[in-house]
């Protein structure tokens, strides 16, 4: 690539002359500090003062860097780079959310620095206005940035890599860039402000400038907002650049029947480094893109002054309703604008039923069933938000237009990475990827599951379309299994503890969350990055099917989590008997001491014989189960709350979990306090700070030992009533049995 020009050169320097010079035997390349050599390989005729003439284009960009000096450095077809550029994304969209993700990771504050300037993002129609008549020709992206910008001449020479300042940010200021740009339009203008008005760069993308020979991107520095115009004109009038004028004249063409005009392009750039300069005056660093002439591959409009108009708007509409939703952590101060419309984060805050947030701890080279309960060196912790979509759950199930059946209820599933949370992968239909239960409607009430990576520990791919484990030096597919492993276990645990607050019934479960899709939402309702949610304090187990397997939970409400199922009363079912507590039996005194006796003993002989009969060593709430048969994640919970495995004794347990040595040997003790900053047994503060010790406590427990009791009784009355009927059946069957014997032996006689 073309080294920048510098404008801070004094005014008798001399031009370059207008001849073409002698020709030379053609290189691969230069070295750093060789002046740029012209191509003669490459002759475009280009339209400058009016006058017909040919000129060369610059050398072209080197893709590699020389800086050992006995290296020497090649050359890539521009043609052939530009075609690879414009089929990386699988939709403008996704083009366009790349060269957000510049702007809002360079807006952003970044961990431990401070800053009174709020981040800012600006994306707006690119308009020409003539006297009366305004024209939209493209596309605008405009930001602030904390940190100075890497300088034109870096960010467009690197054609295959990018140097990321920090590496949980998810844009690529370099390779993503010019894709994203190639891709949505054939020319895009790139603009600086770095420091101060005298510190300004303008960068060049366009297909015109490639050739077979090499990749031509150009970049220019001005040191003069005030005479900026002149400067322009005078760079671009130089017959070495006479490409790069014909793109700026192309930009002066307005509408489609229009006539190319110089002037009027420079003008038009002009004005946007002046918008930069005084709408952003408080902003020392300033970057903007431009995109002439857009083309969208899916729109319905097709090329022309109009059409071109209709497909900008038909693009902003489509941002305003998916920005939103593609962002974690863009809190309120962060003003991010599209067109007119102000956008606010708070897509799921707005959405989700139960809002719940879980931290889970996950290998990334190191199998999970390996030591388990154990830290280990390649163990992070990654945060996961559940909930029930009440919008989505509210959805038909037939498409109005063709009728045809689909289903939008299953249990979904969203990955988010990097500081800004930025969307990197959506599956509808999430349950054959977690190995849940995918028949029937079994996780299907809108449940919604969000992995949050905020630390960019998930390997991704440059487009930032998909997560690639494969990218990962070694362990990717081991690091795969470890998160849906743990994921499935929570998702498992949560759908079920829900379920759970109406006696196990989907349809009731469906019904609940229904109700909460005309409610009104509070004002002031916060971003996901300051929600204080629910959350649970849960504890891992490992089950002799070699799975994982939440045993005990402890929920803490969030103020945040607006939308909550309230558990209903339990309506107990049983044939003719109702559940009541036990009164104490009023008996009249006797005035005869010794039937008083009498029955005195009679009730002491009944009580004695009940208490063996009734005793809670001598049955089980639920039957026990045989030693090789696996623990179902349907039956993790009772109706109390407490696992099934709380009901026995360790031994017991024993039968179906396999132990490690640290808390109730085998273990995972996750705390998910964020008050407590005392150092955690997984390397980290305020991570599980304390042991949960399972089964409930004080009033709770006094209440399920009731309804407990309640339950026995009327399973004990159900039992009795089952014998009684038994006996007169068999008392029945021996008088039968008697009168055959009768009728036999006088048939003998």
């Amino acid at each position: 690539m073309t080294d920048p020009i510098d404008l801070t050169l004094s005014s008798d320097e001399e031009s370059p002359p207008d001849d073409p010079p002698q020709p030379q035997p053609q290189r691969r390349g230069r070295r750093r500090g060789d002046q740029p050599q012209p191509d003669l390989g490459m002759i475009v005729p280009v339209n400058v003062d009016e006058r017909e003439q040919e000129v060369n284009l610059p050398t072209p960009t080197l893709t590699n860097n020389d800086t050992d000096e006995g290296l020497k450095p090649s050359t890539t077809s521009g043609t052939g780079l530009w075609d690879l550029w414009t089929r990386n994304f699988k939709s403008p969209l996704f083009a366009l959310l790349d060269l957000i993700d510049n702007s809002v990771d360079a807006a952003l504050l970044q961990k431990g620095c401070k800053s009174d300037i709020p981040g800012r993002v600006q994306i707006y129609r690119d308009v020409y206005k003539h006297g009366r008549h305004s024209y939209t020709t493209g596309l605008c992206i405009r930001n602030n940035s904390m940190n100075k910008i890497t300088s034109l001449d870096l960010a467009l020479n690197h054609l295959f890599s990018s140097d990321k300042v920090t590496p949980n940010t998810i844009g690529e200021n370099g390779v993503g860039m010019k894709q994203a740009a190639a891709s949505l339009s054939d020319m895009t203008f790139v603009l600086v402000k770095n420091g101060s008005n005298e510190e300004l760069e303008l960068g060049i993308i366009a297909k015109v400038l490639q050739n077979e020979v090499g990749c031509f991107l150009p970049c220019f520095k001005f040191n003069d907002l005030k005479n900026l115009s002149k400067k322009m004109t005078e760079v671009f009038k130089q017959s070495q650049y006479a490409s790069v004028a014909k793109c700026v004249a192309e930009y002066g063409k307005v509408t489609t029947d229009g006539v190319p005009s110089l002037d009027k392009g420079i003008e038009r750039l002009c004005k946007h480094f002046e918008d930069i300069c005084k709408k952003f005056h408080d902003n020392p660093y300033v970057f903007e893109v431009i995109l002439d002439k857009v083309h969208d591959r899916n729109s319905k409009h097709a090329s022309g002054a109009k059409d071109k108009q209709a497909t900008v708007a038909e693009i902003m509409k489509t941002l305003q309703n998916d920005i939103p939703m593609r962002y974690l952590h863009i809190d309120e101060t962060f003003k991010f604008s599209v067109g007119k419309k102000e956008l606010t984060f708070r897509y799921w805050q707005e959405r989700l039923v139960e809002f719940t947030e879980i931290e889970i701890p996950v290998r990334s080279k190191t199998p999970w069933h390996e030591n388990f309960g154990v830290d280990m060196p390649d163990q992070y912790w990654l945060r996961i938000f559940l909930g029930f979509d009440r919008f989505r759950i509210a959805e038909s199930d037939v498409e109005p237009e063709t009728g045809i059946k689909k289903s939008n209820k299953q249990c979904s599933l969203y990955i988010y990475s990097r500081m800004s949370g930025r969307l990197i992968l959506r599956e509808r239909d999430s349950r054959v990827r977690l190995r849940l239960n995918a028949g029937g409607t079994e996780f299907c009430q809108a449940l919604t599951v969000i992995i949050d990576d905020v630390d960019g520990h998930l390997p991704i791919n440059p487009t930032k379309q998909d997560v690639v484990y494969s990218n990962q030096s070694q362990g990717g597919e081991t690091h795969e299994d470890n998160l849906y492993a743990m994921v499935r276990a929570v998702v498992a645990f949560y759908y079920t503890h829900h379920k759970k607050k109406y006696g196990g019934k989907k349809n009731i479960l469906t019904s609940k969350i229904s109700q909460f899709v005309d409610r009104e939402l509070p004002d002031g309702m916060k971003s996901c990055a300051n929600c204080k949610l629910t959350t649970y304090k849960v504890l891992f187990n490992q089950t002799n099917t070699n799975m994982i397997r939440v045993d005990h939970s402890e929920e803490e409400p969030g103020v945040d989590t607006v939308f909550r199922l309230i558990p209903e009363e339990k309506t107990l079912k049983s044939p003719g008997i109702t559940a009541r507590k036990r009164k104490p039996s009023s008996i009249k005194k006797n005035s005869n001491p010794e039937a008083e006796e009498e029955l005195e003993a009679a009730n002491k002989k009944r009580s004695k014989k009940d208490t063996k009969r009734h005793s809670p060593t001598g049955m089980r709430s639920t039957p026990r189960r045989a030693a090789g048969r696996p623990k179902k994640y349907g039956d993790d919970f009772n109706d109390n709350g407490q696992s099934d495995s709380e009901d026995t004794s360790s031994e017991e347990r024993g039968d179906n979990v396999k132990k490690s040595k640290n808390v109730g040997k085998g273990c995972l003790d996750l705390c998910m306090s964020s008050d407590d900053e005392s150092e955690s047994r997984y390397g980290k503060k305020s991570r599980n700070p304390k042991i949960i010790s399972p089964g409930p406590k004080g009033k709770e427990s006094n209440e399920a030992l009731e309804n407990r009791i309640d339950e026995l009784e009327i399973e004990n009355s159900i039992l009795k009533a089952k014998t009684e009927t038994l006996q007169e059946e068999l008392k029945a069957a021996k008088r039968n049995i008697r009168m055959l014997e009768r009728e036999i032996k006088r048939a003998e006689e």
